[in-house]
């Protein structure tokens, strides 16, 4: 009999054939997501954290935290570019322009700035606490990193790279969004079980929105089309929430424990990730419809949609090599 702690010694292909056809499909019998790539990063135990897709160069981010790595992924060939030794990172992003990343290294108090081209380490930005989860804006040049476990945002000039502001939020920062054309960031807090709204214009906090039914939340997607963001809480529910009103407009169960949740704009589905199976949740014109749970393995807890190919990446770790993994929507 398989058990959830025998998943990730199984490639995708012979999880399939080990759970049946029935094991990717929803109940009505559509098929959500078929095992695609694998690309295995030998030797390797430690586990992974936010997973981000690099559109410009083709690249999934993966950052190592465990392996204290920044690992670069070529989309196209299936080949890893680079581990970069960053400290335990927990989170990678990209600029407009394609040519810098910029990884937070939590225990470290800093965000690495590395070179895109050569994938070197060029510079960084020492913070006065934990890093974790970080995103960039685009509109304004700034970053945005939150302080793990702790009470605050900090606001980076990019081009600078210095501090702008130091940002006042609820404790207990999870994942984060940014919305260009309100002009704010969304950021989970888990200890209060809400959203809290930061302008990016005057980096303050302007809302606070309740994420109930959903509570301790740490996935964050934002449906920029739709003017909703979704957010997965810790108990196994997943919202969308309306961007203008701040109330919640639909719910629905999921897999319990996500970490990180990805939102596909073309096929209008949710993937949330936590360990042992990914949630596959479509959103709807009156909120979300939960499709299905695809078994994947226990430290697959974060999750990356490649816009342009529409396939879903996850990575993990068997306790002796990692694997980045991708699955084919239908």
């Amino acid at each position: 009999m398989i058990t959830s702690r025998h998943l990730p010694r199984l490639s995708l292909a012979a999880l399939a054939a080990c759970l049946g056809v029935a094991g990717l499909r929803a109940a009505d019998g559509k098929v959500l997501l078929t095992p695609d790539r694998s690309v295995k990063i030998a030797g390797s135990k430690g586990k992974f954290d936010f997973l981000e897709v690099d559109t410009r160069n083709n690249r999934l981010l993966a950052a190592h935290e465990k392996d204290e790595t920044a690992d670069f992924i070529d989309l196209k060939t299936g080949t890893v570019l680079a581990r970069l030794k960053t400290g335990p990172t927990v989170g990678i992003t990209t600029n407009p322009a394609g040519d810098t990343y910029y990884a937070s290294v939590q225990d470290d108090k800093r965000i690495a700035i590395i070179d895109a081209k050569s994938l070197k380490e060029t510079g960084s930005i020492a913070l006065t606490g934990e890093t974790d989860a970080i995103i960039f804006d685009a509109k304004d040049g700034a970053l945005y990193v939150t302080h793990d476990n702790g009470d605050e945002v900090w606001a980076i000039d990019a081009a600078a790279a210095k501090v702008k502001a130091t940002i006042p939020v609820p404790n207990g920062p999870e994942g984060m969004a940014h919305d260009a054309g309100a002009d704010r960031v969304y950021m989970n807090s888990k200890t209060t079980s809400q959203v809290v709204v930061i302008s990016t214009k005057t980096n303050t906090v302007v809302a606070q929105w309740p994420t109930a039914p959903a509570t301790g939340p740490h996935g964050l997607a934002f449906d920029a089309a739709a003017g909703r963001i979704y957010v997965s809480g810790d108990n196994g529910i997943l919202v969308a929430i309306d961007t203008k009103t701040g109330k919640v407009i639909g719910s629905t169960e999921i897999t319990k424990k996500v970490d990180q949740i990805a939102f596909d704009a073309g096929t209008k589905r949710i993937f949330c990730a936590g360990p042992g199976q990914m949630s596959v949740v479509q959103a709807t014109k009156d909120g979300v419809k939960f499709l299905g749970n695809v078994a994947s393995a226990d430290t697959a807890k974060n999750v990356a949609v490649d816009p342009a190919t529409h396939q879903v990446w996850t990575t993990y770790t068997d306790g002796t090599d990692a694997y980045a993994k991708s699955w084919r929507q239908p």
